[in-house]
């Protein structure tokens, strides 16, 4: 839940789909938080943590829980990518946790591996570098945010839509035209 008195708690859910091949270019989707931010008003705001959680969509089974192998047993990597920024990079492979304005970054990744006897030994890993990791403070937003996801050959998913829950949890604050130059600077650093 909130972590101090002042703490907002928002949430969007948004979908993607994968091509026939479970791969799927980079692709945004914009959380509106015009409610919140203004640069005319001074208004910011802190964003203290980012929580993802993936969600199969369509028919079938009593849950929308999300399968961790990604892809079928004819591929033998498969991975995909969740980040939020304030900036629409072109190309997935140009984020990562050094990218000006990246607030977070999480990868899922299987690999699969066929040992004698034609057994198959499967590994799943899911990595999260968050906001608190990479902006211990929190991050100031004096625009939308925009949540980033791509994926390669996640064949278990394969033209299929789906879904990504986001919880943010933030703090309204004042910004100064000092915040902004800083935020500015830090922008163009790389």
């Amino acid at each position: 839940m909130a972590k101090a008195k002042g703490d907002i708690i928002l949430r969007d859910r948004l979908q993607f789909t994968l091509d026939g091949s479970g791969n799927r270019s980079v692709n945004y989707g914009r959380i509106d938080l015009s409610d919140y931010v203004n640069v005319v008003r001074d208004q910011g705001l802190q964003v203290k943590e980012i929580t993802y959680q993936m969600r199969k969509t369509g028919p079938g089974g009593n849950t929308a829980a999300f399968d961790p192998v990604l892809c079928t047993d004819t591929i033998s990597f498969a991975s995909m990518v969740v980040f939020a920024t304030t900036t629409a990079y072109e190309d997935a492979n140009d984020v990562g946790i050094a990218s000006p304005n990246v607030l977070n970054n999480y990868t899922l990744t299987t690999t699969r591996e066929t040992n004698t006897g034609d057994s198959q030994l499967w590994e799943n890993q899911e990595r999260f570098r968050g906001v608190y990791d990479l902006h211990p403070d929190g991050y100031t937003l004096v625009t939308d945010l925009l949540i980033g996801i791509a994926a390669d050959n996640c064949t278990k998913y394969d033209g299929e839509t789906v879904e990504i829950d986001i919880m943010m949890i933030a703090e309204p604050r004042k910004v100064s035209k000092d915040d902004l130059e800083r935020m500015v600077a830090q922008a163009n650093d790389l």
